[in-house]
């Protein structure tokens, strides 16, 4: 039994489904699978019932978990205060959905650097979900995001909201708004990129009142902005001038206006994995996070 095989086990007995815990692992399911059926003849049984439609749990397998997930933590532990005194500083590797750059500051140099002033903080992008299985298998230490699981192994501070807005074509109908009303855009198609939902169900008025919306996936820089310009569709996004979203869809036949108030504001959270939080880990940098988001960033 080894490290790997255990890593393996947890993914599986997380997601109770083969193809999802190898993306979450990403790997290919077949030596996944085959990694499983290794780890049940050295532990001598089956940790898993196989069937046509679903993957359980047999009593061995849910025995084993909270083995494995202290095994993991050890080893993880282990490896980070080795890194520390071999090369004198700890690293941080935090994911981050695309957020403006005060966030990133108040992250970086306000919470982590002021607790760890050598540590080297490494940023990874990736979408919210992705992030959160990462912080889960030890890859991430930190994330932030802007969904929430109910995990009880993850928690989560607000760090940062953002006010809602609405790209818009740059026509006299909609450059002569000062907020939107979900009644200014019944004649507009709304762009969705697919899995984003950023602000809720708060905002279902506003999609009952548009025309159409449409799942797009645009890959060119400007994509969506150009089609928005086209007169025709609007996208969601946010009114902070300084956030990436809003500055990627800006531009030449594009306004952008808040929505009116009251609107739901979408919320930036940090996250990690609850027992990291000890004097030994991450509790001096968790405490420093609670104090620094107190009140959380209002952009």
């Amino acid at each position: 039994m080894d490290i790997r095989q255990l890593r393996h086990f947890l993914a599986v007995a997380e997601t109770l489904n083969y193809t999802r815990a190898a993306e979450r692992l990403v790997m290919a399911a077949s030596p996944l699978s085959r990694s499983i059926q290794q780890l049940e003849l050295e532990v001598g049984g089956p940790l898993f019932i196989r069937g046509t439609r679903k993957v359980e749990l047999t009593p061995l397998g849910d025995a084993l978990i909270p083995h494995a997930r202290k095994t993991i933590a050890d080893l993880d532990a282990l490896q980070r205060d080795m890194q520390r005194r071999v090369q004198g500083h700890v690293e941080f590797h935090v994911g981050m959905r695309s957020v403006p750059a005060e966030l990133l500051s108040a992250v970086v140099d306000d919470v982590i650097k002021s607790v760890e002033p050598s540590a080297v903080v490494r940023l990874e992008p990736m979408d919210s979900f992705a992030q959160l299985d990462r912080v889960l298998n030890g890859r991430l230490t930190l994330g932030l995001v802007n969904r929430r699981s109910d995990d009880r192994r993850l928690e989560y501070v607000a760090a940062m909201t953002e006010q809602p807005a609405i790209a818009l074509p740059n026509i006299p109908r909609y450059s002569s708004l000062t907020e939107v009303h979900p009644e200014d855009l019944s004649d507009l198609r709304l762009l969705m990129q697919p899995g984003v939902y950023p602000f809720g169900p708060e905002l279902t008025e506003l999609i009952d009142s548009v025309d159409e919306v449409v799942t797009m996936d645009s890959e060119i820089i400007g994509g969506l902005a150009a089609v928005i310009a086209a007169g025709d569709s609007c996208c969601l996004t946010l009114a902070n001038p300084t956030a990436p979203w809003h500055r990627y869809l800006a531009g030449d036949g594009v306004v952008i206006r808040p929505f009116a108030r009251p609107a739901p504001a979408g919320t930036t959270y940090l996250a990690w994995r609850t027992d990291r939080d000890h004097p030994e880990d991450l509790g001096p940098i968790i405490q420093t996070a609670r104090e620094r988001f107190h009140s959380p960033l209002d952009l």
